[in-house]
Formats: C-alpha cells, sequence, structure tokens
C-alpha cells in the first residue's frame, strides 16, 4: 500500500480531512491556548468545542494528560473525524525526547482509530524556542520509520503556517528524500490550504 506525506503551508484547521484528524499541541489540562493551532481550532471549531475537552479531561485520571501522550476528541464543525491532543505545552523541558513521544503517540492512535489521514503542525516550534531545523530532523526520523509500518493511515500532512518555515522544510524535504522507503510518496503543495480545498465531496461530511 501506497503511501504520501505532504508538505503544505497554511491554517492546519482548514485541511478537509474527511478520514483523518489534526494534531493539536495541547497542554496537560486539554485547555485550549490563545495562540496557534489552539487559536485557529477555538476559532473554526465552533463555541462549544472547549466544553467538549472539559468534558474528555474529565474523564481522565487526575484531570489530565501526561506529557508526551495523546487523547482523541470530537472535532466540532472542523472538517475531520477526529481531534488528536498531544501533550506538550507547559512541559518542564520541551526536548527531543518530549517531541519523540508526541509524534509517536499521535501515530500510534491514529491507527489504532483506523484513520486514513493525520496532519501535523510543528511540534515545540512556535510554542517554545526549539529549533525547527531540530523538529524537522525528529519528524523526518520517525516519520520515515512509522509511516511505512502503519497499518491505516496512508496521508501524513506536515503543515507549516509560516512561509519561512515551509520554505525551510520544503528544503529539508528535498534533501533528505532519499531516507523514505519506495513504499512512500512525498509531495510539496506549492499551492498551500485554502478555502478551495473545500470541493464538493467534502461539503457533506
Amino acid at each position: 500500500m501506497e503511501r504520501r506525506l505532504v508538505i503544505i503551508q497554511g491554517d492546519i484547521t482548514l485541511l478537509p480531512l474527511r478520514q483523518g484528524a489534526i494534531v493539536n499541541p495541547s497542554n496537560t489540562g486539554l485547555i485550549l491556548t490563545s495562540r496557534g493551532v489552539g487559536q485557529q481550532i477555538q476559532r473554526r471549531a465552533g463555541p462549544f468545542i472547549q466544553q467538549t475537552l472539559h468534558t474528555e479531561r474529565s474523564k481522565l485520571r487526575g484531570g489530565r494528560i501526561e506529557a508526551g501522550q495523546a487523547v482523541d476528541t470530537d472535532p466540532g464543525q472542523l472538517q475531520i473525524r477526529r481531534l488528536i491532543h498531544v501533550a506538550i505545552v507547559g512541559a518542564r523541558k520541551i526536548n527531543a525526547r518530549l517531541i519523540s513521544r508526541c509524534l509517536l503517540s499521535a501515530y500510534d492512535l491514529a491507527d489504532e482509530l483506523e484513520l486514513e489521514q493525520l496532519a501535523i503542525p510543528p511540534l515545540g516550534p512556535g510554542i517554545t524556542r526549539f529549533p525547527m531545523d531540530e523538529f524537522l530532523d525528529i519528524f523526518w526520523k520517525i516519520s520515515s520509520e512509522e509511516l511505512p509500518r502503519l497499518e491505516h493511515v496512508k496521508e501524513v500532512y506536515l503543515c507549516l503556517n509560516e512561509q519561512e518555515d515551509f520554505e525551510l522544510a520544503h528544503q529539508y524535504a528535498r534533501e533528505h528524500a532519499h531516507e523514505f522507503s519506495e513504499s512512500v510518496r512525498l509531495e510539496i503543495s506549492e499551492e498551500g490550504i485554502g478555502l478551495g480545498m473545500f470541493s464538493s465531496q467534502f461539503q457533506n461530511f
């Protein structure tokens, strides 16, 4: 089975993933942040999304998820099947080990949920001063190992909101494409994420 890894720029919450999820770099209390992906989710998932997260949090032991772990929730009005939250914000130290745990948790949960698509923003950069080039090293290594072995996930989108980050990821992909197996097709989306992606096939989600 062929898989795809797509490098794309834009607002991750605009991706119409009928059979997939987007990853939210969350805090351990599942409180949506006022910036980055959390802010985008608040803007587009509808007025009750934070209440949905409060309800999910109440089911967790101690009312929190551990740093590096992932949970899924209803996506509200987003055009996706599930929201996957990875606990990274507020951790004592955001380092390569924590980011690796978050990525592995997201991949494992998406496959467990039998999702076919997964969109991932930078985990670490934008939240802290963790370098983007180091995140790309981690993402690339884990994705090259995990994507070929997953049973259900067929498409992974690395979504960069800023032009500078997209260009860096674009260049990185060209230099490291050989590190993926032949079963994974790498693509660079020059058009980016926009409302035009919502074709008729997605409007009836």
